[in-house]
């Protein structure tokens, strides 16, 4: 099931760095989508503008999944836009 927060990633992501939103899924990793740890920065950057809640890079670092971002932007209240 995909949630619009996962959308709101799915799409920043697929803008970002030029990929299919189809293979933004849930429990893909970094590297199934091939982000390095800099790329990781710039994902939580575009978060951070896109939805207005700050990821930090220490938080990005704890993260491997596209799911997990999806539950930090909720847990921190990003409202999906």
């Amino acid at each position: 099931m995909s949630s619009s927060m996962h959308d709101s990633v799915a799409e920043v992501m697929a803008n970002r760095f030029g990929m299919d939103r189809d293979i933004v899924v849930a429990d893909a990793t970094f590297d199934d989508l091939g982000l390095d740890s800099l790329s990781q920065i710039e994902l939580a950057t575009a978060l951070t503008k896109q939805l207005g809640v700050e990821l930090d890079d220490d938080e990005m670092a704890e993260l491997s999944t596209v799911g997990e971002i999806v539950a930090l932007l909720e847990s921190k209240g990003a409202v999906a836009r």
